[in-house]
Parts: structure tokens; C-alpha cells; sequence
């Protein structure tokens, strides 16, 4: 008997699942993790403009960098808040996440790091490269601000996949000396402001649409690109792979281009006309009740089984037991 209480079961579920097909109940559902590019007339490079205060805001998980050495023994950044605007020429990041305290440069200061957050993009946008900054056949593209005011636009997983000639004609040296490297003045797109107040960091990122270099991702109304977002803690002593970082996510840049306007049309509406729309009027609420009861009717069915199912495993343990 007890042999038989997995076949059941699992008749029992395959019926049931049958009907939630049916009715239209998903048995999973995916999340897709998006940052929306709002519009806006004057883009807000202020961190503290009202815009960002009301503006969606994407909650991003930061957790600990495990992948690249040195690795963090812990972190303080855990959540990154990010929004994103563009005025049809410029596009703005918003960035604000908790620091107990705000940490710069200090003259002579040994072993003092200062805060810094950074957001990544593929540089050819169409690919997904390898989050821990990039390879050689896929590198990133790179902001990265450090406290209290500073942006740099680096390139990273590029180093050794150029040829010393090609390297140069880039702005790069020939021979590459790290694996991040700082791109030419021509090619430093990003600025920023910042602040900081109520034990958290406000920042504001923006740069120009469209690309000056080949190893700036080019970013283009209409377009989604991949972007992933990392935050150090001076106090900590965090610095290189010692670091919060996040997973990929999808940045939706909205199309600029205006809807052409609808033509107005006059019509003349007959009374065959007013007839014939009436009757369609008619059948399309019949079809919706119909439809409205077969829902109802499939809720009840999966209820049924489903009720059933779990009489049919405290009927079968029953048995079991007195059978054993």
C-alpha cells in the first residue's frame, strides 16, 4: 500500500497543476532586477535636488566580494538605493547608501582609504562579462568615485588583449602596468557631486550620452545594458577586492523620440452602425461572463484536488500504519 501513496501523489499534482495551467495561475514567477531610466527636462546633478527625494528608487544587495583576492573579512555596505534620470543629452545615477562615518584623504595620513563607490558597465553593451571586472574578451567599463569628489573613467579585463601599438593609439601605455587602468583626459566622461549628512552618502554620477572612446560603453535612448555596482568603507580599511559588490542588473534607457500626434477623424455614425456596435457590446459581455464562470469553475476544480490530495495522504498514512 505504501508503494502506491507516490503514484497517487503525484497523479494528484500533475492534475493539479493541469488546472492552475488553465486558470492561469503561474506556478513560478521570475524577478527581473531593473533600474528604470526616468525623463526629465533639466537633469537634477545635485544630490540633494527634490528630484531624487521622490524619484523610484531600485534596492540594491551588496554582499561581500568572494571571488577576487584580498578578501573582506566583513562589510558595513549592504544596501545601495539607486535611481537614474537622462534629459535627452546627459544621464545621471543616484547613489545613496549608510556609513556610519565619512572618510576622505587626510595629509600624511597612513593607511587612511577613503570611501568610494563604483558602477560597471560591459563595454560592448550586447555582452555579459565577467562580474569581478571583466576579460580579456570582455572588459568593463568603469566609474569609480572616491570621497569627497572625485570620478575617474577606468577600463578593466582590457590589459592583455591589446597589442602594444593598439594600446597606444587608445590613449593606454603600451605596456599595461595593472589590470584597472585609467582611460586618456578624452575619454574621462564622468562627473560628480556628493554629499553627506544623516550617516549616509548622496551621490550623483552623470556624464554625456554616446560614447568618446572605444572603451566607454556607449549608452543610447531605447537601449538596455547590463550594470552591476560596488562600495567601499575607508574606515574599514577596504580597498581593491576588499569590497561590497552586487549581481547584475539591467539598466532600461528610455526612447527620447515623441509619439506622433493621433489625426483626428470625423465619422458620420449610422443607425445600422449604432445596431451593430450594440450587438458586439452584447457579445462581448456574454463572452466575459462566460468567461468569468469557467474561471470559477476551474478555481473549484483546483480546490477540489486539492483537497483531495491531502485526504488521499492522511488516508494513505492510515493505512499504512495499520498495514505495518
Amino acid at each position: 500500500m505504501r508503494k502506491r501513496l507516490p503514484i497517487a501523489l503525484l497523479t494528484i499534482f500533475l492534475a493539479a497543476s493541469i488546472a492552475m495551467a488553465l486558470a492561469g495561475i503561474p506556478l513560478t514567477q521570475a524577478q527581473v532586477a531593473k533600474i528604470e531610466v526616468g525623463i526629465v527636462d533639466t537633469l537634477p546633478i545635485d544630490p540633494r535636488d527634490p528630484y531624487w527625494a521622490e524619484a523610484p528608487k531600485t534596492e540594491v544587495a551588496l554582499a561581500s566580494q568572494q571571488l577576487v583576492y584580498p578578501l573582506p573579512t566583513e562589510i558595513t555596505s549592504k544596501l545601495l538605493k539607486v535611481a537614474a534620470a537622462t534629459d535627452g543629452s546627459l544621464i545621471a545615477f543616484y547613489l545613496e547608501w549608510e556609513d556610519p562615518q565619512p572618510d576622505t584623504p587626510k595629509a600624511g595620513g597612513i593607511d587612511v582609504f577613503e570611501d568610494k563607490v563604483a558602477i560597471q558597465f560591459p563595454v560592448r553593451a550586447d555582452s555579459l562579462p565577467y562580474i569581478c571586472m571583466g576579460t580579456v574578451e570582455e572588459p568593463v567599463s568603469i566609474v569609480l568615485w572616491k570621497a569627497p569628489d572625485t570620478a575617474e573613467t577606468l577600463v578593466a579585463g582590457s590589459g592583455y588583449g591589446l597589442k602594444p601599438e593598439e594600446r597606444e593609439a587608445l590613449g593606454l601605455h603600451s605596456v599595461p602596468t595593472n589590470p584597472i587602468e585609467l582611460l586618456p583626459p578624452d575619454a574621462q566622461v564622468w562627473k560628480a557631486n556628493a554629499t553627506y549628512e544623516d550617516g549616509k552618502w548622496k551621490v550623483v554620477l552623470y556624464r554625456p550620452l554616446g560614447s568618446p572612446h572605444p572603451l566607454v560603453t556607449s549608452l543610447k535612448p531605447g537601449m538596455e545594458v547590463s550594470v552591476a555596482f560596488a562600495v567601499w568603507d575607508g574606515s574599514k580599511g577596504e580597498i581593491g577586492g576588499k569590497k561590497s559588490t552586487s549581481a547584475w542588473f539591467t539598466l532600461a534607457i528610455p526612447s527620447l523620440a515623441a509619439p506622433a500626434p493621433a489625426e483626428k477623424v470625423t465619422e458620420t455614425v449610422t443607425v445600422t452602425e449604432t445596431m451593430t456596435q450594440t450587438v458586439e457590446r452584447v457579445a462581448t459581455a456574454r463572452e466575459t461572463v462566460l468567461g468569468d464562470w469557467s474561471m470559477a469553475a476551474l478555481g473549484a476544480l483546483l480546490a477540489a484536488l486539492l483537497y483531495t490530495a491531502v485526504l488521499a495522504i492522511v488516508y494513505f498514512s492510515r493505512k499504512g500504519s495499520s498495514t505495518s
